[in-house]
């Protein structure tokens, strides 16, 4: 089901939007103020925004401007009272679909709808002869990636939990946000849950909850976020962080449905599917003692495995190109294009921030820019800089690139796979998960 959130402090406007929408088979989320509407639009990614202009704590174009810059691929619709010609070309500059000025007629959203829908289609048409997948805020046009992607659409309908690997800067939590919005639980709330953020025993209430007095500062009772998501996802981000103690918390909750609240003998339930993310290597972990084997397997029913960016290298133009015209609008820059140099050095840089990386130097890039092109000059030193012919240090390459390539010339010089894992010093089963995380033949 389609999502619509209504910004927009009018209450009358608020409910006949709502009621019309829900008609059009929208489910419709509504907000009376920017903050709780932006709050609303990160926690919900809607796939249409109706947006008021004059709004009591912020005027609607600053409120659109943070929408465009979140990267939530959705479209806006401005409603005002107040409109001109000036407000509606600013808008529709800015990154707005449409503009509309109140009092409308039922029938000037039909036709609005009518015109969203044909440009998605178009888009989507546009996408799929390209070979590019475009959604949630993903973008690719790499195989490999695209593959994944397929794999998560047909995960996305089960219940089975998803354990998303890959490094910082991926993506991780962009597909985290795609399997729940493909799932039949998309119309429930996706949760995250920070495990990387927290101490233990802070983690161990914000997952599960307390009760008053339950700890020195625990005034009142509160729902932890397992409840908060009943009916939709938990999303457990940098699950390799959770503790030890609050592992087996976890692991009782996966096996049975049940949980306690910290100072609560009593036990709960709710109905959530989980979706995990690390960027470490938990079996890893668990050979050294640091993550329990029960849970490891419990969560690595569906592993799926985001390459790093040096290896989709037919995505970083598609990025670069995407990003900047984003920047570029966000800062009212008249930038059209990268120059063939720069583009050069940004496509031999090895990026191992990955995709966030590439986002935050095409935005700075754009900052500093002067001219309409922007050029190497532009760029960071350590890109603009950056020489791939250099002699290369081992010292400087990820324990992930150092690992996939010594397990690659271990297969290359052993007469069997078995006999690989021996010199490897892993049993054949690992070798086999080793091998199709870094799609080695």
């Amino acid at each position: 089901m389609k999502k619509a959130l209504i910004i927009d402090d009018d209450r009358n406007i608020l409910t006949t939007l709502e009621m019309y929408l829900e008609d059009q088979g929208f489910m419709v989320v509504t907000s009376t103020s920017a903050e709780t509407g932006l709050q609303s639009l990160r926690r919900e990614a809607p796939d249409l925004v109706l947006l008021d202009m004059k709004l009591p704590d912020r005027n609607g174009l600053d409120v659109l401007k943070d929408i465009v810059a979140s990267g939530i691929k959705t479209q806006v619709l401005m409603i005002t009272a107040y409109a001109t010609i000036e407000t509606a070309v600013t808008a529709v500059k800015m990154g707005a679909f449409d503009y509309i000025p109140k009092p409308f007629a039922p029938d000037q959203l039909d036709l609005v709808l009518q015109r969203l829908k044909r440009f998605q289609n178009m888009e989507v048409e546009i996408a799929t002869l390209k070979g590019i997948f475009s959604e949630g805020g993903i973008l690719t046009r790499n195989p490999r990636m695209r593959k994944i992607l397929q794999t998560a659409r047909q995960a996305a309908d089960s219940e089975a939990i998803v354990l998303i690997s890959g490094e910082s800067g991926t993506g991780k939590g962009l597909l985290a946000r795609l399997i729940h919005d493909w799932s039949p639980r998309a119309g429930r709330p996706l949760i995250t849950v920070d495990c990387a953020a927290m101490h233990e025993n802070l983690l161990e209430s914000d997952l599960f909850g307390h009760i008053k007095g339950a700890f020195t500062g625990a005034l009142r009772d509160k729902a932890g976020k397992l409840q908060l998501a009943d009916g939709g996802t938990v999303f457990l981000d940098e699950v390799s962080e959770i503790p030890t103690s609050v592992q087996g918390k976890l692991l009782r909750f996966i096996q049975h449905r049940e949980y306690e609240r910290v100072g609560d003998p009593k036990p709960h339930t709710v109905d959530v599917r989980i979706v995990a993310a690390t960027n470490k290597d938990l079996e890893e972990m668990v050979h050294e003692g640091a993550f329990r084997e029960d849970l490891y397997f419990r969560l690595n029913v569906l592993e799926l495995f985001l390459p790093p960016l040096r290896e989709r290298p037919e995505d970083i133009q598609l990025l670069a190109d995407h990003y900047l015209k984003r920047s570029a609008r966000l800062n009212n820059k008249t930038i059209h294009r990268i120059t063939d140099e720069a583009m050069q050095r940004l496509q031999a840089y090895p990026w191992p921030g990955n995709v966030r990386e590439l986002i935050n130097i095409i935005e700075r890039s754009v900052i500093m820019a002067h001219d309409m092109e922007l050029k190497t000059t532009d760029l960071s030193s350590n890109i603009a800089n950056f020489n791939p012919n250099a002699p290369p240090d081992a010292s400087l390459q990820s324990l992930t690139d150092l690992e996939k390539q010594h397990i690659q010339k271990v297969i290359l010089h052993s007469s069997s796979l078995e006999d690989a894992a021996r010199v490897l010093g892993i049993d054949p089963a690992t070798l086999w998960r080793k091998r199709k995380k870094y799609n080695l033949d």
